[in-house]
């Protein structure tokens, strides 16, 4: 709706009177979301900062109000403060572009991410990571080290997202990689300030962030200077090679900048590596906190697969390995929330909210929803086993790791193909075992592990 007259105002989460609730933001976002979903409902009003000098956002954690939100991008935009500082720091990209420029770039980029590409081109980078990583794990299993499962996860999947994006080995980048988690808390940092320092003040926090993201941005610009000094006669079919020959469909003519592939590789360099690293690292966590579900698992990849890698179509029959991943994906899903903002006051489920007005869909307030997903807390792959044509959780928005309606991430089918194949090929030559008791997270852009991850492995 247009208008908001004669509608309530959205319910507030409790907080200080002075504060609000941006101490409990700073020290706990996940579980002060998920206090909000508890305590109000689907449609919370939540404060942060004195009276004055304060900031509100409308967290929803309803999956229909998220349908009405991320549905109709025309009334809910991508200008929130969440989009505003990725836009000012990663620049004009798929995730951060709006109206006919996200419409033009996802022309260009569409025919890199179809299914048969995937299949075909990318696959065979997952199944060499997925070998290698298992060579490396059986050393430090013969030894009886346990690995750091995080940072395991982020070399494979900076290794994978290399390969499909440059063709080239990253592992000299790593590191410089890894500090990305720096950028990464920095920036929840001034999403959850009231009135975050001016970027150009030269304070200990923006000279971190400014430095972080220069050493990211330079491996990408470095690894584009030396692809475009080679002067290839025919364009190489990795994404940077293809995103330098890609035409407009709907005007042959037109191609993306240097500025715009720039931006789009950092985009999916980091977002291609960050959330299936959490998400790997989670669910292999899980395996191991769930030795009957890694039994299980183990002998239906056993089964369907005879010790090999599976291919692209053999992944889609790994049921109960896809139950698992997908209750893994609900309980811990990489990418906690997606922020909007209202070009003209709204109605929502009810209630008004002002233009102008920041709106969190927060996957993990639905995702922990005791309203969606009786007993939310407890880990339950059978919820996923459900007839075909139904919804786990009762609505298409239920589970939405990778957000849902038209600006859903492109890349969904490259980490559903990944993710099984890792798991499958640990799987197949370890039983997992740790020290933890549950699986420690915190929120940053997306979300991070808070504390190591150790894994032991015992050879089978």
């Amino acid at each position: 709706m247009s208008t908001a007259e004669g509608a309530q105002r959205v319910p507030r989460l409790s907080g200080s009177p002075v504060l609000g609730s941006v101490r409990e933001l700073r020290r706990d976002y996940l579980g002060t979301i998920s206090r909000a979903a508890d305590e109000v409902g689907g449609l919370a009003r939540i404060s942060a900062g004195p009276p004055g000098w304060r900031v509100t956002f409308y967290s929803v954690s309803s999956p229909e109000l998220a349908a009405e939100v991320l549905g109709q991008p025309d009334r809910f935009r991508k200008n929130g403060p969440g989009y505003r500082e990725l836009r000012r720091e990663l620049g004009e990209n798929l995730l951060t572009s709006e109206d006919e420029s996200w419409h033009r770039q996802r022309r260009f980029l569409a025919p890199i991410f179809t299914r048969r590409r995937i299949a075909g081109d990318y696959v065979h980078i997952m199944i060499e990571e997925a070998e290698r990583l298992v060579e490396r794990w059986q050393a430090a299993a013969a030894e009886g080290r346990s690995v750091d499962l995080y940072a395991e996860m982020v070399r494979i999947t900076s290794q994978v997202i290399g390969r499909i994006l440059f063709g080239a080995d990253v592992t000299r980048a790593i590191p410089q990689l890894t500090r990305f988690k720096i950028v990464n808390e920095e920036l929840l940092r001034r999403f959850v300030n009231p009135h975050p320092m001016p970027r150009w003040l030269p304070t200990s926090h923006n000279r971190r962030l400014s430095y972080e993201l220069a050493q990211v941005r330079r491996i990408v610009d470095e690894i584009i200077a030396e692809r475009q000094s080679q002067r290839l006669e025919q364009p190489v079919a990795d994404m940077l090679g293809l995103l330098l020959a890609a035409r407009d469909a709907e005007n042959a003519s037109d191609r993306l900048s240097e500025t715009e592939v720039t931006n789009q590789v950092l985009l999916f360099l980091i977002a291609g590596r960050e959330t299936t690293a959490v998400t790997l690292a989670c669910t292999l966590l899980q395996l191991a906190l769930a030795p009957h579900w890694q039994t299980i698992l183990r002998q239906e990849i056993t089964e369907r697969l005879h010790g090999r890698a599976p291919s692209a179509e053999e992944v889609s029959e790994l049921e109960r390995t896809s139950h698992f991943l997908r209750e893994s994906m609900r309980l811990y899903p990489g990418a906690h929330g997606m922020n909007r903002s209202t070009r003209n006051d709204e109605i929502l489920g009810g209630y008004r909210i002002p233009a102008g007005s920041w709106v969190e869909v927060s996957v993990w307030g639905i995702h922990h929803s005791p309203a969606v997903w009786p007993a939310p807390e407890v880990f339950d792959p059978l919820r996923f086993d459900v007839p075909a044509g139904q919804f786990p959780g009762g609505h298409r928005y239920a589970w939405m790791p990778f957000g849902a309606g038209p600006r859903a991430c492109i890349g969904m089918q490259i980490a559903m193909l990944e993710i099984p194949i890792v798991i499958a090929a640990i799987l197949q030559s370890f039983q997992l075992e740790t020290s933890l008791s549950s699986v420690p997270l915190h929120a940053a852009i997306t979300v991070l592990p808070s504390a190591t991850l150790p894994l032991r492995l015992q050879p089978l």
